[in-house]
């Protein structure tokens, strides 16, 4: 078994909004959140490599980046701007995820961003 097969063995939880409503003004606002779990999924540092997965700026604030790739099912409805709980940190995801099902663990991977501070 190879170890991102072995890793994947959490769940996450997916968060994105909702189908669009009418505020009181007639503007349109995202609908109330809908979240559903995944099970078979983990999230890791980029490749297994903690060097660069995270940064710091020293502008007079605190902020932190933290990069994160989402490793689920093939198949797992993941879209971009969705927010993946996991481990107790919520991550967005940033741009497409990616397929690859002709690989022997077929899978989808989504880069994922924690922004703190």
């Amino acid at each position: 078994m190879s170890l991102i097969a072995a890793l994947m063995s959490d769940s996450v939880t997916i968060e994105r909004d909702g189908p669009p409503t009418r505020d009181s003004t007639g503007s349109e606002v995202p609908g109330p959140p809908v979240t559903f779990v995944v099970d078979g999924a983990t999230v890791m540092s980029p490749y297994g490599v903690t060097v660069g997965s995270s940064s710091e700026e020293q502008n007079a604030s605190d902020i932190v980046t933290t990069r994160r790739v989402l490793f689920a099912p093939l198949g797992t409805d993941v879209q971009p701007a969705d927010r993946v709980f996991h481990d107790g940190r919520k991550y967005e995801v940033i741009g497409h995820p990616l397929e690859f099902p002709m690989t022997s663990l077929a899978h989808m991977e989504a880069a994922l961003e924690a922004v703190t501070g």
